[in-house]
């Protein structure tokens, strides 16, 4: 479970991504034509200097780690209980990091680009869980531009005194098992690369878990859509005292 100051808490890095971007939307510049004779140029409306017809848009602006560190805090429990409820309640062994990658908009919400970069946690109910409670989040607005890029990394870490599942990830079966659903990860991923499944088989070689991370938004839901298909495939029996885990990259 993640920890803070040896209690149930968390410790967590912290890392907000700024980048610059400028992107000019001019009006239509004025074209230079001589007034009509009978009018004086002194005499003409004054219009809006094209100039000002410039705005900025697109410019990232920046949150201030601090900010991000202290209202991931104040959302702690929100976080832990969608790991308790979802994970924990379904296998004890779970656990992992996730790192979270967000985009905050120019009033200080969470946007649907939101999604698990990386991370070996494995349970995409939890994660999913947890994306819902961080829409909820209000930051403040990003600072010197619309938007601003936050990174942000959770350890989950089990706390009950299990020994740790089985590593499966390197295992010969486990791998030519994942390999003969070949139709379904083809129908998931639709030639989307850079995902990361991860897989718990229990007893009976059912899989208790599954959940993915990737390095882009709609790769990441690729990943959802694999890790949902994996629930129903079954595996090497791993025995009765643990749970095996498998992690496959894509």
């Amino acid at each position: 479970m993640m920890k803070q100051n040896g209690v149930v808490g968390h410790s967590i890095k912290v890392a907000v991504i700024f980048t610059g971007l400028l992107a000019l939307s001019c009006g239509a510049s004025q074209a230079e034509v001589a007034p009509p004779p009978s009018i004086e140029p002194e005499a003409m409306t004054e219009s809006t200097p094209a100039a000002e017809n410039v705005q900025v848009k697109g410019l990232w602006g920046k949150i201030d780690d601090s900010e991000v560190e202290d209202i991931m805090q104040q959302h702690f429990n929100d976080f832990l209980e969608c790991y308790q409820s979802e994970a924990l309640e379904i296998l004890e062994e779970i656990e992992g990091e996730l790192s979270v990658y967000l985009i905050v908009g120019p009033d200080g919400a969470v946007t649907d680009d939101i999604y698990f970069e990386d991370g070996t946690l494995g349970s995409e109910n939890a994660q999913s869980c947890i994306i819902g409670k961080m829409k909820r989040i209000r930051f403040h607005k990003p600072i010197g531009g619309y938007n601003a890029k936050v990174r942000y990394t959770f350890p989950f870490e089990e706390p009950y005194n299990h020994p740790a599942p089985f590593d499966w990830s390197r295992d010969e079966k486990f791998t030519s098992a994942v390999a003969s659903h070949q139709s379904e990860i083809n129908s998931c991923l639709k030639g989307k690369t850079g995902i990361q499944l991860v897989i718990y088989v229990g007893r009976g070689g059912r899989v208790e878990a599954a959940g993915a991370t990737a390095g882009s938004r709609d790769a990441y839901e690729a990943g959802r859509c694999l890790a949902r298909a994996a629930k129903s495939w079954t595996f090497a029996n791993p025995g009765k005292t643990r749970p095996a885990k498998g992690i496959v990259q894509f």
